[in-house]
């Protein structure tokens, strides 16, 4: 015991003092009272009144800045840390709603659902130089692995859950219908009557006839490369004159 705690001790004092200043990103403002925390050498602090604070720490230790209000960032310490005053700005945490166009006004119960279904921008913790996790994909299994005997082999008691539960058979449907508007929005936006007539000349009721002839489907415009479509729709402009001449 005596042994471990000497190495401690002396790990400790072979530790360099990292010293400066944390401040707000957008304002440039000192962040008082925030947590400091190596948590390579399991060591903590807080800052000042005025932002400052100081921490031993060796060459790669990770220090952890927290505090509610912002976000939780950390920093890998470098080698010119110790020389000098460093500033680390830490953002605030803020929930950005994406930008929309207001165009009708949908009903009370469809602003319910939109709000409900509206996932915000993951503001948790991350390392700076790290690419950040993927979310994890919680949407309920999909009717063809449900098929798959495989899965009935394999998860028996999944299996005979999903297949029977009411509830599991509603979250299946919940899902096909957010997937279902989520292409459509995406299909909007991609393929459009002013894109179509940019690239057939066609305008008015000639360009509506066209499109209607061309009776693509969501899946087909969600999938394909917007330059495939454009040769798709010249090759079907040529019949369309043909029996559809100006």
């Amino acid at each position: 015991m005596l042994a471990i705690n000497l190495i401690c001790a002396f790990a400790a004092s072979s530790q360099q003092l990292v010293s400066g200043q944390l401040q707000d990103s957008l304002t440039n403002e000192p962040v008082q009272f925030a947590h400091v925390n190596n948590i390579t050498s399991n060591q903590m602090n807080i800052t000042d009144v005025a932002g400052y604070f100081r921490i031993h720490a060796n060459v790669g230790d990770t220090i952890v800045f927290s505090i509610v209000g912002y976000q939780k960032l950390g920093w890998e310490v470098k080698p010119g840390w110790f020389d000098q005053q460093i500033q680390l700005k830490l953002p605030q945490d803020q929930l950005l709603l994406d930008e929309i166009t207001i165009s009708n006004i949908p009903s009370e119960e469809v602003f319910k659902r939109r709000l409900i279904e509206h996932i915000p921008q993951d503001t948790g913790f991350w390392y700076h130089g790290m690419l950040e996790p993927k979310p994890y994909d919680d949407s309920p299994i999909s009717e063809k692995q449900l098929n798959n005997p495989l899965f009935a082999i394999m998860q028996p008691t999944d299996f005979l859950y999903q297949k029977f539960s009411k509830q599991a058979k509603e979250e299946r449907k919940y899902h096909q219908v957010l997937q279902r508007e989520s292409i459509t929005q995406r299909v909007h936006q991609k393929f459009t009557r002013d894109w179509v007539q940019n690239v057939t000349g066609l305008e008015g009721d000639k360009l509506t006839s066209f499109i209607y002839y061309c009776d693509y489907s969501l899946d087909y415009l969600d999938r394909t490369p917007l330059y495939m479509i454009q040769e798709d729709l010249l090759a079907k402009l040529e019949d369309f004159q043909t029996i559809s001449p100006c």
